[in-house]
Parts: structure tokens; C-alpha cells; sequence
């Protein structure tokens, strides 16, 4: 049995990209598989038994506990002489790969599912390249999400191309296309704009992700009130928790939430019939390891905007599945907008393609088995 290590910051992580995974490696019968990360609520009770669960203290930010966090992860790693450690989201992976490298772990496995400090400026810049650099040394192979992520490491001398490489297509987990089943959609989209007073012939924007300002919220909502002087036949599905309302520009976020065109819906388990039931889905992040949301909701046919960053930009065939609009920029953003309200056969023709785009190029089954036959090349290497 090869003994492979997930290590995230939060169990939510886990449970989102890694869990299918593992289910994957386990029903091969050749992978005993632990998890580290933080010791939260329902855990035990969600996590197959499968799997070794190691709970350490992880806290987001910088901070003394880091010292804590790198000797206990240590400690476990040393008890279960693992020969993968696999480790991702920003402090799980810098903790991981300094005490896994103290170690000499055979595979130091760095999911670059994005980069932290690509939306930051000046010192904060700086320091945060700083830190992942040296989660990148600490590693004995870099796994970055998409091509654009890869070329901008290159680019920012994070590593080399011998020690990295982007899996098949990209992305961490791919598209669980029994659970996106286009085949569904009619239905799906008669029940929620039913469920939503939706009419017909109102065309719905929608929005997946965190509530905050690195996620584009701010510029989404600025450019749907102008468009909405001019166009009132459409409607803004915003699907997410809230994370830093400090973030949002608060009149705006306000104006939201008194507006009967702006559908909250929080976070959902089944955001599959809420796809179905929209025209266009919008994605203006900042910042992106891969854009999965993306290719979930092309997976289910709709057409995406998004901004043009590494990662997102991954995510579509630009001018073909999609249209990408400057980051940061509410006018790009709702110039994209209109021209998908304006255009409803190249709404069609997009969500048609996009449909294609996300089953050939992201289906989760294949990427699993590319996964896997990556971490058996690593650990034979050795």
C-alpha cells in the first residue's frame, strides 16, 4: 500500500476537491490515505472511515501559531512515514512543505491551486511571493491547476518546468458530470424560476463564490444596476456565503439586497438546478487557481464571463464558450454583459459549445485516473 497524506487549512477544501479523489484512490486497493487539517464540527461524521484523520490548528493569516501548526504536522508525518505528502490551499501547503522538507519526505506534492499574492500590491506583495517561493523550494514537484498559473510561476522564477506540470487539462477536481447532468436542465430551470418568480423572458445572470471583493463582487454588482436602467428584464443570481463584508462596498451590497432583480439564494447543495435555470454565469475574480465554478456551470450549459486572469482564463474558449472582460473593470464587465443579453442565439451557440468544452476536457473520472497515474510515476521515481 502506498501511504498518501492530504493536507488542507480547512476541511472544506477536503470535502469539495479532494474527497472523490480519495474515494477514487481508496477502490483501487492500492492507496492508504490520511488528512490533516483543521479540527472543526462534523468532521467525524462526514469523513469515510477510510481515511486517518489527523486534526491540527491552522489558522488563516500570519502568525505565531504557525510554529505550533509546522512542529505537529511534523510529528505526524514522522509517525506515519508517509511517501507522498500532498498539500494545498496557502498555510497548509507553506506549514507542510517546511516540515515534510525537514524530513525528507520522498514526494513533497505542492497543489498550486492558486496564488495568494497575485491580487496584492507593494510589501504585501513581496512578502507573500516570498512565502510561496519557499513552499515551492520545500517541494519535490509543483502541480499547478491550470497552464496560465504554470506560465506565471515560470515567469515570477517560482520553479522550474522540470519540477512542475499542469494535469491533462486542468483544474483540481473536474466536473462530476452525474451530478451536472445537462439532460436535466428543462426541468430543472422550470422549477426554480417557478420557485424564484423568474418570468420566461427574463435573463439571469448568475454568480457563484464567497461574498467578498476579490471575487469580483463589487465590479458584478455595479455593472448589473447600470445595465438594469436600461434593460429591465433581467435579474442577478448571487449563489454564496458571506466572508468579509468589510470588503464590499457597502451601498451597492445594500442596493442588492432591496432589489427584487437580485436573487440571494446563500450556498446551495444542488447549485446544478440554479445553473439550469440561468442564461449566463459570470465569474470577474480577481485572482484563481483554476476556474471549476466555471466549467460547472458550462458543463450545464450556460455561457460564462470572466475576468482575464491565470486560471480563469482557463476556463473558457474565449470567444467561443465564453468572453473574458478585464479584471477589476466594471465597464469591460458590463460591456460583456450586454453584448450576451443583446445576442440571444450567441447565448445559445456558446452555451452549446460550452456544454462540449467542459465534457471533453474536464470530465472527473478521466482526470482521476491522469491524477493517479501521476502520483505512481512520483512515487516510483523516488
Amino acid at each position: 500500500m502506498k501511504k498518501i497524506c492530504f493536507v488542507t487549512t480547512i476541511y472544506l477544501t477536503y470535502r469539495m476537491f479532494l474527497k472523490q479523489f480519495s474515494q477514487y484512490l481508496y477502490k483501487t486497493g492500492e492507496y492508504d490515505i490520511s488528512l490533516i487539517c483543521n479540527n472543526e464540527d462534523g468532521i467525524t461524521d462526514d469523513l469515510p472511515q477510510y481515511v486517518h484523520y489527523y486534526p491540527v490548528k491552522m489558522e488563516r493569516g500570519i502568525n505565531i501559531s504557525a510554529f505550533t501548526a509546522i512542529n505537529q504536522i511534523k510529528k505526524i508525518i514522522k509517525e506515519n512515514n508517509f511517501d507522498i505528502v500532498q498539500y494545498s490551499t496557502p498555510n497548509a501547503a507553506f506549514y507542510t512543505s517546511i516540515a515534510a522538507q525537514s524530513l525528507k519526505v520522498p514526494v513533497r506534492l505542492y497543489c498550486q491551486w492558486g496564488i495568494r499574492y497575485m491580487g496584492f500590491e507593494g510589501w504585501k506583495r513581496s512578502l507573500f511571493k516570498i512565502l510561496e517561493k519557499i513552499t515551492c523550494d520545500n517541494s519535490t514537484f509543483i502541480e499547478a491547476e491550470s497552464h496560465n498559473i504554470r506560465d506565471f510561476s515560470m515567469g515570477e522564477g517560482l520553479y522550474s518546468s522540470d519540477r512542475s506540470r499542469v494535469i491533462w487539462n486542468g483544474s483540481a477536481s473536474g466536473v462530476d458530470l452525474s451530478k451536472f447532468d445537462a439532460s436535466q436542465r428543462n426541468k430543472w430551470r422550470a422549477q426554480i424560476r417557478e420557485e424564484k418568480a423568474i418570468m420566461n423572458e427574463e435573463v439571469v445572470f448568475a454568480f457563484a463564490g464567497r461574498l467578498t471583493a476579490d471575487k469580483g463582487i463589487n465590479e458584478l454588482f455595479e455593472a448589473f444596476f447600470r445595465i438594469l436602467d436600461k434593460y429591465p428584464n433581467v435579474k442577478l443570481m448571487v449563489m454564496g456565503g458571506m466572508d468579509n463584508s468589510a470588503s464590499l462596498n457597502q451601498d451597492l451590497y445594500k442596493k442588492a439586497i432591496n432589489s427584487s432583480h437580485v436573487i440571494f439564494t446563500g450556498s446551495v447543495n444542488d447549485i446544478e438546478r440554479y445553473y439550469a435555470a440561468s442564461d449566463v454565469f459570470v465569474a470577474p475574480s480577481y485572482r484563481e487557481g483554476f476556474g471549476l465554478v466555471v466549467v460547472e456551470a458550462e458543463a450545464m450549459g450556460l455561457p460564462a464571463i470572466v475576468s482575464n486572469v491565470p486560471g480563469q482564463i482557463d476556463a473558457i474558449s474565449d470567444g467561443v464558450t465564453g468572453i473574458s472582460c478585464e479584471v477589476k473593470n466594471s465597464d469591460s464587465l458590463m460591456n460583456a454583459m450586454v453584448q450576451l443579453i443583446d445576442n440571444k442565439q450567441q447565448r445559445i451557440n456558446m452555451g452549446e459549445a460550452a456544454y462540449n468544452f467542459a465534457k471533453r476536457g474536464f470530465e472527473q473520472k478521466q482526470l482521476f485516473n491522469y491524477l493517479k497515474k501521476h502520483r505512481d510515476e512520483l512515487i516510483s521515481n523516488d
